[in-house]
């Protein structure tokens, strides 16, 4: 299997939590439905493309959980009165105009994200990917949840993976529980901080998201776990979304 693995990083970035309502929390690592809409604007796929055309995808992703901010941000709910199609010179302003709706909704900022990602999707697209990436091209501005959250991509590594023998390995990627059995002996031993998440995995043409568990190391140490789902990239043991 080939893999890329690229560097995703920003000044601030806000992965909303689907179960939110007022409050809006944020994941603390950008879920894989979010990375393939990053690819899919690389690419120059249109909004809700890239769920779909891009899979079967294989993703890793690993980073230190970044420090968060919470933000107060100005939401529009109903747009202001548009303007008239003929103005005339002797027109006046009427202060009995259209007020403008809006809500102020807590928001849960990401300081400066920074993760790593290996992904590897069907061809032709992951060799368009690589090369748009190598020369810093995309169509539409990557961004990290929020339009006005940009995201940088650096391209990192190319090559293959190896699927590796059920056996014990050191993780530091994001992982499912479903793919590995996390030692927990080592975990207190090494006083390590493994964080339960629970993240969109896939999403329906119709919108309808699956989620799946996962489990992350605060500080992207590694992990010891018993898998049989993990490949070898260069030096690394990878376990994907």
């Amino acid at each position: 299997m080939k893999l890329i693995s690229f560097q995703l990083s920003g000044r601030y970035g806000h992965f909303l939590k689907a179960e939110c309502a007022v409050s809006a929390l944020s994941y603390p690592v950008p879920p894989r439905t979010v990375i393939l809409g990053i690819i899919g604007a690389v690419l120059g796929l249109e909004k809700d493309q890239p769920q779909q055309i891009l899979e079967p995808a294989h993703i890793a992703i690993r980073g230190i959980l970044p420090q968060t901010h919470w933000h107060k941000a100005k939401v529009r709910k109903d747009p202001p009165a548009s303007l008239p199609m003929v103005i005339k010179k002797t027109q006046k302003g009427t202060a009995d105009g259209k007020p403008e709706k809006a809500a102020l909704i807590w928001q849960e900022w990401l300081f400066k994200p920074n993760y790593t990602i290996w992904i590897s999707l069907p061809e032709p697209h992951l060799t368009y990917f690589e090369k748009r990436l190598v020369e810093r091209r995309w169509y539409f501005q990557p961004c990290l949840g929020v339009t006005e959250m940009m995201a940088d991509l650096n391209h990192l590594k190319s090559g293959e993976a190896l699927a590796l023998p059920e056996s014990f390995y050191d993780v530091s990627t994001v992982f499912s529980p479903n793919d590995a059995d996390l030692d927990m002996d080592k975990v207190f031993e090494n006083k390590l901080s493994v964080h339960a998440l629970r993240m969109p995995r896939t999403v329906s043409p119709n919108r309808i998201f699956s989620h799946t568990a996962y489990f992350i190391e605060r500080n992207a140490r590694y992990v010891q776990v018993k898998t049989d789902k993990a490949f070898k990239f260069g030096n690394e043991v990878l376990l994907f979304l």
